[in-house]
């Protein structure tokens, strides 16, 4: 399938889904974040869930870290130039909610992507390649092609792996594994 035919039938899935089967995915998709080895990170960007779009929700994430000590970071959007900037962030930090829906923190320190170990990346869904289709509009892969080498790339996802995407393009970053409600990933 391309990416738009699995952008339509995914974004279909998220608004199917009653709340109790949402918060049933969540629930085991929270219980996979404590089976993920965090250990070999230190400094990991999260993104925060669109609730509209019914993305996972990354609280439950974003507090696992700040208990294991990590340095955790997320992103404020410019959609004018379609690029992010990095934000360290504490449990005190205030955030405000976008007129996208998008919540961002209000202060924090600006981090360059260069010093990310860990990247989890919101996803509609992904194929057994590690391809990942998002919202098509290109944020994080401009993001991804800006941290190092080493850093890994983690999708969180509410579905199992889905088709193949057929129109794969080279400046799309692949994802290193992907946690969703029943399994992790390795790519």
């Amino acid at each position: 399938m391309t990416k738009e035919e699995i952008r339509r039938l995914y974004r279909e899935k998220r608004t199917q889904l009653s709340n109790e089967e949402l918060q049933k995915r969540q629930n085991d998709l929270e219980h996979q974040y404590t089976l993920f080895d965090l250990s070999p990170y230190q400094t990991v960007h999260v993104f925060l869930s669109i609730q509209k779009h019914n993305e996972p929700n990354t609280q439950p994430l974003i507090d696992l870290l700040f208990s294991q000590k990590k340095t955790v970071v997320v992103s404020k959007t410019d959609f004018a130039t379609k690029h992010m900037t990095h934000w360290v962030i504490t449990p005190k930090t205030p955030r405000e909610v976008t007129s996208f829906g998008i919540s961002e923190p209000m202060g924090g320190t600006q981090l360059s992507p260069e010093k990310l170990d860990l990247v989890f990346v919101p996803l509609l869904s992904y194929d057994k390649n590690g391809q990942r289709v998002g919202y098509g509009q290109g944020f994080y892969d401009r993001f991804l092609a800006a941290c190092r080498s080493k850093t890994k790339f983690v999708g969180l996802s509410l579905f199992p792996v889905g088709p193949s995407i057929e129109d794969s393009e080279p400046t799309d970053i692949r994802l290193h594994a992907c946690i969703g409600p029943n399994h992790i990933e390795q790519f």
